[in-house]
């Protein structure tokens, strides 16, 4: 006789890390990695009573993570690229970056959402490419960074 009854329990098959995908501002983008998706609280230690023996951990903030995005480059015109170059480029005074929703999802095998991340008023804070090497034969790879108001996770 077990010592569980699992009876009407549906097995979980847990999910796959590279089967994702990114939709910013409603619009899907391809992408090699997500990185960076990650919240934690920060707390303050409160001493009870004049007691140093005890004492209890305050939540006083949330902390997010910078989201890293990365994929192999495309051509200028792709609307990810265009954005990015905008916000960067923009005096920082003329309100010109405009911050845009982003949502990962990850996916099981009938690409339907197991979970899902979105991030509210994401802009990126930086561009980067890999080092160029003659003597490798790899892809470029562009990654960007990414800060963002909030994280919500479904």
């Amino acid at each position: 006789m077990p010592l569980f009854d699992i009876s009407g329990v549906e097995d979980w098959i847990h999910p796959v890390s590279f089967h994702f995908r990114v939709v910013i501002d409603g619009l899907a983008t391809s992408f090699n990695e997500v990185d960076g998706i990650e919240a934690s609280m920060e707390v303050e230690r409160v001493v009870s009573g004049g007691d140093d023996s005890h004492c209890y951990h305050v939540p006083i903030s949330k902390k997010y993570e910078n989201l890293i995005l990365k994929r192999g480059m495309l051509k200028v015109e792709d609307p990810f690229f265009l954005w990015c170059k905008e916000c960067i480029n923009a005096p920082l005074k003329t309100g010109r970056i405009q911050p845009k929703l982003i949502v990962v999802m990850l996916l099981d095998e009938s690409d339907c959402p197991v979970a899902s991340w979105t991030f509210s008023e994401a802009y990126p804070i930086k561009w980067k490419i890999q080092p160029l090497n003659a003597e490798k034969s790899e892809v470029a790879i562009e990654s960007v960074t990414l800060k963002y108001y909030s994280m919500d996770v479904s």
